[in-house]
């Protein structure tokens, strides 16, 4: 055969063969973005700023594209969530039409978990927190049911079906459960910790065995002199060991227990008038009976507008009139509420004043006794004399230090003994610096978590870093009105539960033991519902969604969603089997080229 025409066909062949090898490989995909959204953010937390930043970045990663991730204030954010002026809409509508698509935000709760305002369909704006839109009768129902339930063992049955369906349905996307850094000298006793963070701790169970001392440094001036003004967190921590009340948290279990009760309350057939016996027994810190009248009293000063009782539109919600807590003889007190109250205990367990002693200072000074600074003026302590575990000896208002020491009386009630501690302090220290120091030369025993130390602030011999979990969740906030992840009309499959696949998989992108380890170095927990893990109602069976990318992606294919698509094969063999063949085919033209010649 002509050489020339041998050439002709290996070339031909030899082309061929590299066009059939390219046509052998595996078919590859590649992530495309199936739907974008925009994310809103406060910018009033560093911590917050990185994990916002981080989902940023995931939510590609499952075929969700991000157009715009506005970081900005309150004043700016409100507008478009709660505080959407329903004007364009008759519902927050999504980011680009003037409302939001995911809100990153926290959530702050007590012991007690009330989500009422928040996930209930009659709280949808504008009137009430439900800025998520979330619609859920079968949620309402139990809502209500969790709502009015005195028998704490059912009531908490019904908290956990509500935890299972905003679980299921993720119109919040639990991020974290935070947690602080106390820190403590070593050796101290008694201490619930959980109680500290929560703001209710039980003083009378607390000690240092070297010395029957404890300092607790707070990086806060103390400002607010009674019970009747406060708000600031602080001054509450040293106002729960002066006050006593009906019912108290139980340590360990957190549960409520009676302090100046003599048991547990009965109820009228409705469930709205609460009747309490006292402990015959309890005495205020001056050696005097605490009575029915008292507990009538010091409500009755709350109502009173002229008071200015930071609590007054509180406990109007709740109790009509002055009449509405009246006396049964020396022992006996009764609270006609407005409705039932599953959380009456709390309500009802406000601390006492002595009515024979505030009641003629009123009368001859005027309310103006409530703004002066404890232990001056010519109310002296009387609005600060109760039957609590101690009582105040000192209040510096230069140092912003209070020093509290036991009520003798104390130990005449049922369940108590006398306080463990002989002196209790707590005292204003500027700078983390300055209180870290203060603990490690011992001048304190105790410095505040809000001062954010840092595990290795606590390495020194005799001193620890304490974690507690805080009663509070963060979280990605879900507009159940986006065509696609809330009404779910716009997913290919358009239907709600599709909707419901596609929240699923932004839960699944979440890589929450990243945000505890990395961003919050340590100080949280993986988040699960919006029930926080420290109140007594958690339900610890339910776990958080797992960082899982195939698995979200598989949930967006459940919604209709291909978030890969195919691609033409590239692989290093087939492009190195093309690169050689074709070096061939050239060498082949070359040797024909140079055989012509």
């Amino acid at each position: 055969m002509n050489k020339k025409v041998i050439l002709g066909l290996s070339l031909v062949v030899l082309f061929g063969l590299s066009m059939a090898l390219g046509q052998t490989q595996a078919q590859e995909t590649e992530l495309q973005e199936v739907f974008s959204i925009n994310l809103l953010s406060p910018n009033t937390s560093a911590a917050r700023n990185q994990w916002s930043l981080l989902m940023e970045n995931q939510l590609p990663k499952i075929g969700i594209g991000i157009d715009f991730h506005e970081s900005t204030g309150w004043g700016n954010i409100a507008p478009r969530s709660w505080a959407y002026p329903l004007l364009d809409f008759d519902y927050i509508p999504t980011y680009a039409e003037g409302g939001y698509d995911i809100l990153f935000v926290g959530w702050s709760w007590g012991l007690d978990w009330d989500p009422t305002g928040l996930f209930d369909s009659p709280s949808l704006p504008p009137y009430g927190d439900n800025h998520y839109q979330y619609v859920n009768t079968a949620y309402d129902d139990k809502l209500m049911q969790y709502l009015t339930e005195l028998d704490q063992p059912t009531q908490i049955g019904y908290a956990k079906e509500i935890q299972a369906m905003l679980y299921e349905d993720l119109p919040a996307i639990v991020l974290i459960y935070p947690k602080s850094l106390f820190g403590f000298k070593e050796g101290l006793t008694g201490i619930d910790a959980l109680l500290l963070g929560a703001g209710s701790p039980r003083y009378e169970f607390w000690d240092d065995p070297a010395d029957n001392v404890i300092k607790y440094a707070i990086p806060a001036d103390l400002k607010e002199y009674n019970m009747f003004v406060l708000s600031s967190f602080y001054d509450s921590q040293w106002m729960q060991g002066v006050y006593g009340s009906l019912y108290q948290r139980a340590q360990t279990t957190n549960l409520w227990e009676p302090q100046i009760a003599a048991g547990f309350p009965t109820y009228s057939s409705d469930n709205k008038n609460i009747t309490v016996d006292i402990d015959p027994d309890a005495k205020f810190s001056s050696g005097e009976a605490v009575l029915a009248e008292d507990f009538v009293y010091t409500m009755q000063l709350h109502l009173t507008p002229a008071v200015s009782s930071v609590d007054y539109s509180y406990y109007k919600t709740w109790y009509e009139t002055n009449a509405s807590i009246y006396a049964e003889g020396d022992h006996i007190v009764h609270f006609n509420m407005t409705d039932v109250n599953a959380f009456a205990l709390g309500t009802i367990s406000f601390g006492i004043i002595d009515k024979s002693v505030v009641e003629p200072l009123v009368g001859t000074l005027g309310y103006v006794i409530f703004t002066d600074p404890p232990l001056t003026g010519g109310a002296g302590d009387a609005l600060v004399m109760s039957c609590g575990p101690f009582v105040l000896d000192a209040y510096d208002t230069v140092t912003s230090t209070v020093k509290l020491v036991p009520n003798t009386y104390y130990a005449d009630l049922a369940d108590y003994d006398a306080p463990l501690l002989s002196e209790w302090y707590m005292t204003y220290i500027a700078g983390k610096d300055t209180a870290v120091a203060s603990l490690i030369d011992g001048t304190v025993d105790i410095i505040d978590a809000q001062y954010f130390p840092v595990v290795a602030d606590f390495i020194p011999a005799g001193v620890e870093g304490i974690l507690v979990s805080d009663p509070s969740h963060q979280e990605m906030s879900i507009n159940m009105k986006h065509p696609v992840f809330g009404t779910g009309e716009l997913t290919p499959v358009g239907t709600p539960a599709a909707a419901k696949a596609v929240r699923k998989a932004i839960s699944h992108s979440v890589p929450r033991q990243v945000i505890v380890d990395q961003i919050l170095e340590g100080l949280g927990s993986p988040g699960v519902t919006p029930c926080p893990i420290v109140s007594v109602a958690y339900d610890p069976s339910l776990e958080a969604y797992a960082y899982d990318l195939d698995l979200a992606i598989e949930y967006m294919e459940d919604a209709g969603f291909e978030v890969y698509k195919t691609i033409p094969p590239v692989t290093t063999t087939g492009i190195a089997g093309l690169v050689f063949l074709s070096f061939l085919g050239l060498a082949s033209i070359l040797a024909f080229r140079r055989y012509r010649k």
